[in-house]
């Protein structure tokens, strides 16, 4: 019976020493860098779309001048602030991450936050998604949505008419002014864009601009 007990004790040891040895094991294995920055940038992702996706029915309960969608709004961007913050972080520390290294939707992250950033944080890390976009990293519409959104906040013309704005006389989004509206299909066409025509149509847009 003794025999019986000893050796029931020594399995049961052998088993606790082999599971820490495998804890061990697991505790050791470092989880791949783009891996963490992947799982780091989706989580962001759902935070910069999720107050974002309930704004309209905020406006439509409350009202567009209401107390409650301008509190709204301080929630919004108090957290575009936060995720600003880290992502400077990733792309200052790795560069601007493209899709075949962390995946389609933490690439759009980098994007999306960058695009509801300050002006000055958006000048500052174009080039690196002009660059990124080149390298086939990142889409296309990411490049032509951001140049275009920069030039519109400066007053300038857009490049490839990305942006739309409320016309009060119309009661309709009107295509903001192009540069060279002539050229605007062929720079979208290397972007890998619709037309222009296309484009307003499918968003209800209105392009009048002389060509």
């Amino acid at each position: 019976m003794k025999r019986i007990i000893f050796l029931s004790f020594i399995l049961l040891f052998q088993i606790s020493i082999f599971a820490q040895e495998e804890t061990q094991t697991e505790t050791q294995t470092e989880i791949p860098t783009d891996t963490l920055l992947k799982r780091q940038l989706e989580s962001i992702r759902i935070k910069d779309q999720a107050l974002r996706m309930l704004l309209p029915d905020v406006e439509t309960k409350f009202g567009e001048d209401s107390p409650e969608l301008a509190y709204f709004w301080t929630l919004v961007l108090q957290q575009d602030s936060i995720n600003e913050n880290e992502v400077i972080q990733i792309i200052d520390n790795y560069g601007w991450l493209g899709a075949n290294r962390v995946g389609e939707m933490a690439n759009r992250a980098m994007w999306l936050v960058i695009q509801h950033a300050p002006i000055k944080t958006q000048e500052k890390y174009l080039p690196l998604l002009k660059e990124s976009v080149e390298k086939e990293e990142s889409p296309g519409w990411h490049l032509a949505l951001l140049e275009d959104r920069i030039l519109m906040r400066n007053g300038e013309k857009q490049v490839y008419g990305s942006q739309a704005t409320y016309n009060a006389g119309t009661g309709k989004m009107h295509i903001y002014p192009i540069a060279d509206v002539s050229a605007v299909n062929e720079r979208r066409q290397k972007l890998g864009l619709q037309s222009i025509e296309e484009y307003a149509k499918q968003f209800g847009y209105i392009f009048d601009q002389a060509e």
